[in-house]
């Protein structure tokens, strides 16, 4: 039976590469009564940002693939920073990330981000790939309509980007 912990572990051993559930359940040499288990901690640890999925259903480890996990701390000029649970390969601190590269997170979502470049004295600029977790579930504002009579609320807090 494999705990959470040891399939992170078992992964950043021997798994080198993203892989499908068939091929980890390979390298790993689970057997066949842990299977079901294994999938569900699979799961759980994509749930929590420590596996990231990506397309063809395939499971890597973030930092295998310059991937990092944090909060997001917006600004009401349209910008932000993520702030990662683990330090960046650069040193720097936080990740800047432009307006066009936010997707559709807000204040203090946890996300999945990309560097994309790092600049001069070590700063590094990414972008927003996926949102793990949202902050907040409800938004406070005010409903207006626009002239086509289209109704939208504009949120009182101003790192909440979007109406």
């Amino acid at each position: 039976m494999f705990s959470r912990d040891q399939v992170l572990a078992l992964m950043r051993e021997r798994v080198h590469h993203p892989a499908a559930i068939r091929e980890l359940l390979q390298v790993l040499k689970v057997p066949k009564d842990d299977r079901t288990s294994f999938k569900r901690h699979v799961k759980s640890l994509v749930a929590s940002g420590d596996l990231i999925q990506i397309r063809g259903q395939r499971f890597g480890l973030p930092e295998k693939m310059d991937l990092y996990v944090g909060r997001l701390q917006t600004h009401q000029a349209g910008y932000g920073f993520v702030s990662p649970e683990r330090p960046l390969d650069s040193g720097g601190g936080d990740i800047y990330i432009g307006n066009t590269h936010l997707s559709e997170a807000m204040h203090g979502d946890r996300v999945v981000v990309r560097i994309e470049r790092i600049k001069d004295g070590g700063r590094a600029e990414g972008r927003i790939i996926r949102i793990l977790e949202r902050a907040n579930s409800s938004i406070v504002g005010r409903y207006d309509r626009d002239d086509n009579g289209m109704g939208y609320v504009a949120p009182f807090d101003r790192r909440v980007l979007m109406d």
